[in-house]
């Protein structure tokens, strides 16, 4: 069934990648460790635009360590959203701030190095395009 998903991610039709993308959000609250390599797919496919909100937000709630999840998926909604992260008036503005605190929970669940670093780059990345939140996940990492 997953190979069958994974092969819709790509569909031409972009009706069919909005119905995977749904997906995300049946897996809220639940481990998400066991479907790392789908989800893996499923942020680097054409699909991630439709899903990232609900995808941020099952990270978010996720029971386990998503660090991987997390800098895979805050990577590439930077990619694809750029600077409008930062304009209130674009509709990424209002997801940016999962990005911060996800960052953050990441962060905090990881001791790769490398892992640290590019997550680190995220939240430098997020600094420099001044996005409304992230001053205050940073301090609210701090304090806890």
């Amino acid at each position: 069934m997953l190979s069958t998903l994974r092969h819709l991610m790509h569909d031409e039709d972009d009706e069919v990648r909005k119905k995977v993308g749904t997906l995300a959000g049946h897996l809220r609250g639940g481990a998400l460790r066991p479907y790392t390599e789908f989800l893996a797919d499923l942020i680097a496919s054409p699909s991630y635009v439709h899903t990232a909100p609900q995808l941020l937000i099952t990270l978010q709630e996720a029971p386990d360590k998503v660090d991987d999840l997390i800098d895979l998926a805050a990577h590439h909604f930077l990619n694809i959203h750029g600077e409008d992260v930062a304009d209130i008036r674009a509709g990424a503005a209002g997801h940016a701030h999962y990005i911060s605190d996800l960052v953050v929970r990441g962060l905090a669940q990881t001791r790769d190095r490398q892992r640290i670093t590019a997550l680190l780059d995220i939240l430098d990345r997020l600094l420099e395009l001044g996005v409304y939140g992230v001053d205050r996940a940073v301090d609210g990492a701090v304090r806890n």
